[in-house]
Parts: C-alpha cells; sequence; structure tokens
C-alpha cells in the first residue's frame, strides 16, 4: 500500500548554489550520502513540513537536463503496488531494484501526463517535526502538469490513493497524503521539467522566485 508522499527531487546542477537558496528560505539539510558507484551527492533538505531530493553528480553532463523532475511516494508493498500500476497501464520506467544508496528498494513509472513517479520501500526516516525558524510554514504543494486533467485525477486518486481535496478550481485538482499534497494543473506556463512549481505558504508576502536550476518557487500568503 502507497502510505506517504515522501519528497520532490531532481538532480541539480551546483550543489552548493542549490543550498544556499532553499537555506536562505528557511530549507535544513536532514540527511547527506554519497553514492560512490554513480558518484552522485544525494541530499534531503527539509522545507517547513516538505522533503526536496537534491542529486548532484560529480561528473558534468553537457546533455543533462536540471532541476526537479520527480515525486517519491512510500510503499510497504513495492512489488505489489509496482506490479498494479503496470498492469493498469502506466508505463514503466525503472523496474524495482535496490536503490544506490543501499537504503531499501525503488521502482519508476510515468503518470499519465510523463510525470516520473518514484515508489520507494525502505525502514530509514528522514523527514523531521516542520521547522519553522524560517518564512515558509508549510510546502503547501507541488505542481504537476496534467494536461489530461482526468487521467491524472484517476492515476492519483483511485491508483495512488491519495484522498481529493476541495478546491473550487476548474482547471486543477489537490490531492494530498498525510502532511503533503500536489496540484494537478490542466494548464500552466511552461517549466522544463513536469514539475512546474512549489507552492510554499507563508506568513508576509514575498515575490515568488526561481531556484538555481530554474524551478519556479510560489509564496502563498495565508496559504493552509
Amino acid at each position: 500500500m502507497i502510505y506517504e508522499l515522501n519528497h520532490v527531487g531532481g538532480r541539480v546542477q551546483d550543489l552548493d548554489a542549490s543550498l544556499a537558496f532553499y537555506s536562505g528560505i528557511g530549507a535544513e539539510v536532514v540527511d547527506r550520502l554519497f553514492m560512490s558507484g554513480p558518484r552522485v551527492h544525494r541530499v534531503h533538505i527539509q522545507l517547513a513540513t516538505g522533503l526536496v531530493e537534491l542529486l548532484h553528480n560529480e561528473e558534468v553532463d553537457p546533455d543533462a537536463a536540471y532541476g526537479l523532475n520527480h515525486v517519491g511516494f512510500m510503499t510497504d508493498d513495492l512489488d505489489g503496488d509496482y506490479a498494479r500500476l503496470i498492469g493498469a497501464g502506466y508505463a514503466e520506467l525503472s523496474t524495482p531494484r535496490v536503490a544506490g544508496s543501499g537504503q531499501g528498494r525503488l521502482a519508476f513509472l510515468s503518470d499519465p501526463n510523463g510525470v516520473r513517479v518514484e515508489l520507494l520501500q525502505r525502514s530509514e526516516e528522514f523527514r523531521v517535526p516542520p521547522i519553522t525558524s524560517g518564512p515558509v510554514s508549510r510546502l503547501s504543494y507541488i505542481a504537476l502538469d496534467a494536461p489530461d486533467l482526468d487521467a491524472a485525477v484517476e492515476f492519483y486518486g483511485d491508483h495512488l490513493g491519495m484522498d481529493r481535496v476541495p478546491s473550487g478550481e476548474a482547471d486543477a485538482a489537490y490531492f494530498r497524503i498525510g502532511a503533503d499534497a500536489v496540484k494537478l494543473c490542466k494548464s500552466l506556463p511552461p517549466a522544463s521539467t513536469h514539475v512546474n512549481h512549489l507552492g510554499l505558504a507563508v506568513a508576509e508576502p514575498r515575490p515568488d522566485a526561481h531556484d538555481p536550476d530554474g524551478n519556479r518557487v510560489l509564496f502563498l500568503p495565508g496559504a493552509e
């Protein structure tokens, strides 16, 4: 069973610059690991209530795409959930295998609109109590491109078991599992990846921003 929206993550070009940006809005490093095989630095940061996974390859790849590019869900039955989703017709990206970190197992598939979805089964827990020292009070949502909104609603609601949250927006749908949520958006300004932007709740208005890899960060005054 899928029981947690664990993180949003992606590849970063300059790890120090990314850490500086997110620490500037109150994020804290909660896990750091170097995977010697692929020579990848993996850093989990927590921004208020949500985890962001930053992946930095030591070897430069001029053709690499950078930015937030996947959402990760925890499951207590990786093989069963993966087989169920592939059997329902969703595209296979990477079959279940031991994670490069050695921490549990993972697999990847695609949602109906091309968003990379990671399924994780592991015992490690990186999340800490909500961080309240910065301006952000909550990672309100992870916005995902969903031009076929009905298909996305079926995937995240019926197949991943997320709960729909009423919003009143005709071209968007919100789904939550535990503390975290996705916003499925039928029409959004173009972004470099299918993870379109992060919505962050703040007490005081502040201008929206882009992180060093171009990911949009929207600050939402008064958002719950």
